[in-house]
């Protein structure tokens, strides 16, 4: 836990901090839907690494720290099944449509944003258009007005204050930074989305 964080607008639900190109993201989102609060939380996406390339090769720095990363996140969450994809992407085409049905249909933003991760970390798919819009297109999803303005202060709000990605925010601002444990993951969830049981009091 850390100091409160200003939350980047009014909620009664937990904001979950991520991006589609980060595995200890993916295996977080894997974890919240384990733990069944897939839908009751608020999924803001934010680019942590737009210098990665749509296409092509990656730097050698990029390709080892990936490597890394990876093998951190299969040594400590086996039961997830991160596999190390081909290239590592930039992800902001996949973070514009995300953001936007968080906003236009959060009842089928779950499924969506489980579906991109699982596309990339688990089936070793491209986030370019013609995936994206294969999977918007089978959950009925038509196509939206993205907000790149949106993005890049969501992006700049989360390298102010948090600077690290995954990242859970309660209600209050109260902070779950990084990928933790899954009963580290499960404890802020649930304190965060139910209420406490009730004490002793005057009536």
């Amino acid at each position: 836990m850390s100091d409160r964080i200003p939350l980047p607008f009014p909620t009664a639900r937990v904001i979950v901090v991520s991006d589609f190109n980060c595995p200890y993201c993916f295996t977080l989102n894997e974890w919240v839907h384990r733990i069944g609060a897939g839908s009751r939380v608020r999924w803001l996406g934010i680019e942590h690494r737009p210098d990665l390339p749509g296409t092509g090769i990656n730097k050698p720095d990029d390709r080892a720290t990936l490597e890394r990363e990876v093998s951190d996140v299969q040594r400590r969450a086996p039961e997830v099944g991160v596999v190390r994809p081909s290239q590592w992407l930039n992800s902001r085409s996949a973070l514009l449509l995300q953001n936007a049905v968080e906003e236009e249909f959060p009842e089928l933003a779950p499924e969506l944003r489980s579906a991109i991760f699982q596309a990339y970390w688990a089936e070793g798919a491209t986030l370019d258009t013609t995936l994206l819009d294969r999977l918007r297109g089978s959950l009925g999803i038509p196509p939206l007005d993205e907000d790149p303005e949106q993005l890049d202060e969501l992006s700049t709000w989360w390298r102010t204050e948090l600077d690290r990605v995954p990242c859970m925010l309660g209600p209050t601002g109260v902070a779950h930074l990084g990928l933790q444990d899954f009963r580290a993951v499960r404890s802020f969830l649930n304190s965060a989305l139910r209420p406490g049981t009730a004490g002793a009091g005057c009536q």
